[in-house]
């Protein structure tokens, strides 16, 4: 509804708001449920779209397939995981020895070791190295 003053009606702007307008005309009952249908809902006489049990029971079956795929992606996961410790574990007791049996090593191939075992068998020390050797023609 537009009301106007009587001074300035050159001025006034349109009502943009789509207020559909009763129709006092006719009192038929007809009317009245005919102008009740057009004007219920959301405004525009469009209705929402019903949905169907098909579609209800299809969309739970397919969330209900993806559910099953994301579960069983967790629980492959975690047995992998399982698997990557598990093979960790082992690496670490694996370096582990063989870091003792090379420092054993080492020790019985060390310098001191040499020395000692060159020692029982009668070689002598030829002492420091930087000796300048004397060459006679």
């Amino acid at each position: 509804m537009m009301v106007q003053s009587p001074l300035r009606k050159n001025e006034v702007k349109p009502n943009l708001r789509k207020v559909p307008k009763p129709d006092i005309s006719s009192t038929s009952p007809k009317n009245k449920q005919a102008s009740k249908r057009n004007t219920s809902g959301n405004g525009n006489g469009k209705r929402i779209p019903s949905i169907r049990p098909g579609r209800v029971i299809l969309a739970a079956i397919i969330i209900g397939i993806f559910g099953f795929m994301y579960l069983t992606h967790v629980f492959a996961t975690q047995q992998l995981l399982k698997e990557v410790q598990q093979l960790e574990k082992e690496y670490n007791n694996a370096r582990q020895m063989h870091d003792e049996l090379k420092l054993r090593y080492d020790r019985m191939a060390g310098p001191a070791e040499v020395y000692e075992k060159a020692k029982q068998q009668g070689f002598v020390n030829g002492g420091p190295a930087d000796k300048v050797l004397v060459i006679e023609e």
